[in-house]
This record gives C-alpha cells, sequence and structure tokens, in this order.
C-alpha cells in the first residue's frame, strides 16, 4: 500500500513537473513531445511496478499534467499578449494529450514482466529519472538561457559590423546605391557568421533570422541604406539592438520619418 502510495504521488507530483521547464519563460524552447515522452515511462513504469492498478496512474499523470501546465502559465505569464490568450487551449491540448499517452503507457506497463530484483531495480531507476528530469530541466534554464543571450548578442554584433562593411563596400566598389538591393553582391563582400543562401535573397528589403537575431537592409533610401538588427524574441534570444545608415553612425533602433527609415539614438 505504502508502495502504491509513493507511486501515486510521485506520478503526480513528476507530471505536474515536466511541463514546467516548456512555460518557464525565458525557455530552452524544449519540444511539446518531451514532456510527454518522460510522462509515458513514467505511467508505464509506476503501473507496471503497482501490480496493475494502472487506471489510478492515468488519473495521476493526467491531474499532474493539468496542474502543472495551469500552474506554469500562472507562474510565468507570458509576455506576448497574443500567446497568452491561447494559454487555456495549451492547457486542453497538453491534457488530452496525456490522457491519451498515460492510457497507452499504463497497458503497455502491464506487459511487461518484472520478476526479478535487477529489472525491478532497474524501473525505479528510470522512474525516479523520468520524475526527476523536470525540475533538473528547470534548474538549468535560466544559466543556459543567459548563456544562450550572451552568445546571440556577440554573433550578432559580429554579424551586424560584417553587414555594415559589405553594405559600405559594394556602395563604393558599384558607385549605384542600388546594387545594395542585390543580397547576391553584398555576399562578395562579407565575411563574417553565415547567412543561408535563401537568407541572401531576401535580407535586401526584407528581414531574415539567424542566431536569435533579425536582420534587414532597407536599400532604397533616398540614395543610402539603413541596416537594420534587434532579438526575435526579448529576453529570450538577445537584448541588444543596432541600427546604421549611410552615416555610419550606430543606433540603437528604426523609425519611419515620414521619408524614410531612420536609425533612433541610443539611450545613454
Amino acid at each position: 500500500m505504502r508502495r502504491n502510495a509513493f507511486l501515486l504521488v510521485l506520478t503526480v507530483i513528476g507530471s505536474a513537473l515536466l511541463w514546467w521547464p516548456v512555460t518557464i519563460e525565458p525557455n530552452l524552447d524544449l519540444p511539446f513531445w518531451l514532456p510527454l515522452l518522460f510522462i509515458a515511462l513514467l505511467t508505464g513504469l509506476a503501473a507496471a511496478l503497482s501490480g496493475g492498478r494502472w487506471p489510478l496512474f492515468v488519473v495521476a499523470s493526467t491531474v499532474g499534467t493539468f496542474a502543472g501546465v495551469c500552474g506554469g502559465f500562472a507562474i510565468w505569464t507570458s509576455s506576448d499578449p497574443i500567446a497568452g490568450s491561447y494559454a487555456p487551449y495549451g492547457v486542453a491540448m497538453a491534457t488530452l494529450a496525456t490522457v491519451l499517452v498515460s492510457l497507452i503507457a499504463a497497458l503497455a506497463g502491464l506487459k511487461v514482466s518484472l520478476s526479478n530484483e535487477n529489472r525491478r531495480r532497474a524501473a525505479w531507476l528510470v522512474l525516479l529519472f523520468c520524475a526527476g528530469f523536470g525540475p533538473a530541466a528547470l534548474a538549468v534554464t535560466p544559466p543556459l538561457v543567459a548563456y544562450r543571450i550572451a552568445r546571440n548578442d556577440r554573433v550578432a554584433a559580429e554579424r551586424f559590423e560584417s553587414l555594415k562593411n559589405a553594405v559600405e563596400r559594394t556602395m563604393a566598389e558599384a558607385g549605384d546605391p542600388e546594387r545594395i538591393c542585390d543580397g547576391q553582391v553584398v555576399k562578395q563582400h562579407y565575411s563574417g557568421p553565415p547567412f543561408s543562401e535563401k537568407d541572401w535573397h531576401f535580407i535586401s528589403g526584407n528581414y531574415v533570422k539567424q542566431g536569435g537575431y533579425v536582420f534587414g537592409i532597407y536599400c532604397r533610401e533616398k540614395g543610402g541604406y539603413t541596416i537594420d538588427a534587434f532579438p526575435a524574441r526579448q529576453k529570450s534570444d538577445g537584448t541588444r539592438r543596432f541600427c546604421t545608415d549611410e552615416s555610419r553612425r550606430m543606433g540603437c533602433g528604426m523609425e519611419w520619418n515620414r521619408s524614410r527609415n531612420a536609425c533612433i539614438a541610443c539611450t545613454k
């Protein structure tokens, strides 16, 4: 009885905490199916170790998921109001997916033979690993996100500087400001961290995403240009903002000044 009670508590808490690394903001962009995979293992092994009382563990994992997703969205409110409005749908999808996955896993767990001590010990180890994955992932999320942001900021600065130099060299060499509207021409003078071939087709006149940052070249600015770069997701992908134009002055943002896209001066 104590064993089954412990398994039930472990299943509820483990299932709940497995969703927190997904709902925390900013997060590591873990896939939606990863918590479901661990919940399936957790439920199946708990059912096998319980001696066949599988319906209890289907209910336990479902209750844990519902509580965990609701709690995660309540603690870490989405910075995007539009995304936040879809939170109830996220709760419903996660809960329904858990019902299906845990039901299949629990029935499969009944067919697992744990007749000897070594198999039971291995099952307990995997069970505890699955239950502990959520707290462990949650603990490492802040430092890993901080590392990702610092890396993205550094690489974005290198990309921006090299892109600025490439545009300037293209204009000086061609003598025609609109040559920078051809990304393939700009590419010939670029030497920074790489953009994809597709990016070079769209970067002039559009925005492209690389390394958590968005880059764009406005190439028809009354004989000049404006280069803009910013994080794809504030507080998740980066913290800086880059802008420059044919004056070579640096800015920290861009705005339309009724005649062209102009850089916004950085505030000290």
